[in-house]
């Protein structure tokens, strides 16, 4: 960028320089020398980027440079976060920066703005600085400021002026809360043309950007594709010829802090003020005369530094709110004094009932143990009732068939060898059969307490309907699938006559079908274990439905004589339920649902 006064007269520049002659004589007893052969720092805050700043300052550089030789000059570039620490602590002697940006480093290192840029484009130097909305132009639903509730909005910094100060007081001069209307705002402090390249691979929603950065882009033959860029909320203004979104502010400032002498100084301002007008872009240095409206942004923003307050100046500032919290702390101590008390009172009253609750508990300790002695007698009349009515058809088979061979015997015919044969394989196999009939109810009647356990819902399962299925009490078609490795907790007896009741029920309803099947399914649902057990029996009415949930009532002559009733009575005392409805093609569906166990299941199986 190179520098110049105005566009009118030499005369008109030749009575600046010699104001800020007379300014820098009168502040010379107040400065901070450094020692002549110390390097000059320069502080560039970099919203652009590296790049396209050092391009866009080089002229300014280079006049600084020749004004302070033989000083060394060096060049930094900040974010906005790191401008302000840096500045709080004098770590650099120039600046250049928004103004906003500007006025919150002077509020916290005592610096003073001088000169203001300006260019072709931003020819006010009161009015060259804005913020810009920007999104994708696929966002069809971003088109307003309102629009913007709710979205993921990208910054470079929160301390940036026109990146984000500028558009949170144009969403607040709307109406609109600006600290309730975004879903969230990421912070970068990257240069803002990374935003822009976030926006165009839309991976943020909305991003604040300060003015100029598109139009600088575009110049510099940028790759992606400007032209996806959408601006919301985007104004229009005659003496401003870059897209913005809010209102118009004075430009970028050039500033000194107190830490160069005076002489220096002047010759850098000289130097800034005498430079010709840019070929290119028109660029030079003037005076902005106008911050009203930005000092009133700022203020509304409370982004005021307060590092230099002392201690002295908060408690006189804020000694209203210092009496109100010592008054407060005092309550707090009287309510503490008034609760001990309080407390020993109402100790002995807890003693007392907490006594009453013992007792009442080991009452219903009491009542529990006379429930569970019930449950189990309960258990050993159903398990006598399976005994008595599995082991009826293998002895009945093998009395017939020791009755036939006595027959024979008796009217002093010997049996054939292969009759002989074959009555015998038929009592050895019903034998067996009620071997394994008695050995599976020993397995059930063995556990000395009932009580719920932690254990794999599908091995159960899978063990019944084998079982079963070998006692020739279960459908050779009767298939399961599902899930293998839910656990579930429960009693094992209970789930055990559950499973054989409800499996011996679909059992009797498919013995006279076509084709009888059977399907038992487990999987999870929510917090529970649930198994389906769907036949393909005759089609049923609603009266016969509602009679299956009857306690005790059994539709066939030799059933067991549980009842659907009691299988629901043993699951829900086991946190689980039963549900019975009709299957749309003939039949019944029976879903047992059952807890999951709380414990890690890698650990259960």
């Amino acid at each position: 960028m190179v520098l110049r006064l105005n566009r009118t007269t030499n005369l008109g520049r030749l009575v600046l320089i010699f104001c800020i002659t007379i300014f820098f004589t009168s502040i010379s007893k107040v400065s901070f020398a450094l020692p002549d052969d110390g390097p000059v720092k320069l502080a560039v805050v970099n919203s652009y980027d590296a790049g396209i700043s050092a391009k866009h300052f080089s002229n300014t550089v280079a006049a600084i440079r020749a004004a302070i030789a033989p000083r060394r000059l060096e060049v930094h570039f900040y974010d906005q976060d790191d401008f302000l620490k840096d500045a709080a602590e004098k770590k650099f002697d120039l600046s250049i920066a928004s103004s906003g940006l500007t006025a919150m480093m002077k509020a916290s290192s005592g610096g003073i703005s001088l000169l203001t840029a300006i260019n072709k484009w931003t020819p006010d130097p009161n009015r060259a600085n804005a913020g810009v909305i920007i999104t994708h132009k696929d966002r069809t639903d971003i088109n307003n400021l309102a629009d913007l509730k709710g979205k993921k909005v990208g910054v470079s910094s929160t301390k940036a002026f026109a990146g984000f100060l500028a558009i949170m007081g144009e969403i607040e001069t709307e109406g609109l809360n600006p600290n309730k209307l975004f879903g969230s705002v990421t912070t970068t402090h990257k240069p803002m043309t990374d935003l822009v390249k976030r926006v165009l691979n839309k991976e943020i929603e909305v991003a604040f950007i300060a003015s100029c950065i598109l139009e600088n882009m575009e110049r510099k033959n940028f790759e992606g594709d400007l032209s996806s860029i959408k601006v919301v909320n985007e104004k229009f203004d005659n003496n401003f010829y870059c897209r913005h979104s809010t209102h118009l502010y004075p430009g970028w400032m050039f500033s000194i802090q107190p830490t160069l002498d005076s002489p220096t100084l002047r010759a850098i301002t000289i130097s800034l003020l005498q430079l010709p007008v840019d070929k290119d872009e028109g660029a030079y240095w003037t005076v902005a005369n106008d911050y009203d409206q930005m000092n009133l942004l700022l203020e509304k923003s409370q982004v005021r530094y307060l590092e230099d307050r002392t201690l002295g100046w908060l408690l006189h500032y804020y000694q209203w709110y210092f009496i109100a919290g010592a008054a407060v702390l005092l309550l707090i101590l009287l309510n503490s004094v008034y609760l001990g008390l309080a407390i020993r009172r109402k100790t002995h009253q807890l003693q007392k009932k907490n006594q009453e609750n013992e007792e009442y508990e080991r009452e219903n300790r009491k009542i529990q143990e006379r429930i569970e002695n019930l449950e189990k007698t309960n258990s050993i009349a159903i398990i006598s009732a399976m005994v008595a009515h599995e082991l009826k058809q293998p002895l009945g088979a093998i009395n017939n068939y020791s009755e036939a061979l006595l027959r024979q015997l008796s009217r002093n015919k010997s049996p054939s060898e292969k009759i002989l044969k074959e009555a015998l394989s038929e009592i050895k196999s019903e034998s067996t059969r009620a071997s394994d009939i008695i050995d599976f109810v020993r397995t059930i009647g063995r556990k000395e307490r009932r009580e719920r356990k932690q254990f794999n819902l599908e091995r159960t399962v899978s063990r019944i309907i084998s079982l079963m299925k070998r006692l020739g009490r279960l459908n050779l078609n009767c298939t399961l699938s599902g899930d293998k490795d839910l656990i579930v907790y429960a009693d094992p007896l209970n789930v055990d006559l559950v499973l054989i009741n409800l499996l011996k029920n679909a059992e009797e309803a498919v013995a006279g079908q076509p084709s009888p099947k059977i399907h038992v399914e487990i999987k999870k649902v929510g917090s529970t274990a649930q198994v389906t057990i769907e036949d393909n029996g005759p089609e049923m009415s609603d009266e016969k439905l509602a009679s299956l949930s009857n306690l005790g009532h059994s539709s066939k002559k030799d059933g067991l004589g549980l009842g659907l009733a009691i299988v629901r009575e043993l699951l829900e005392a086991n946190g689980g339920s039963l549900k019975l409805s009709r299957v749309s093609t003939g039949g019944l569906l029976c879903v047992v649902t059952l807890p999951l166990a709380l414990e890690d299941e890698d650990e259960l199986r």
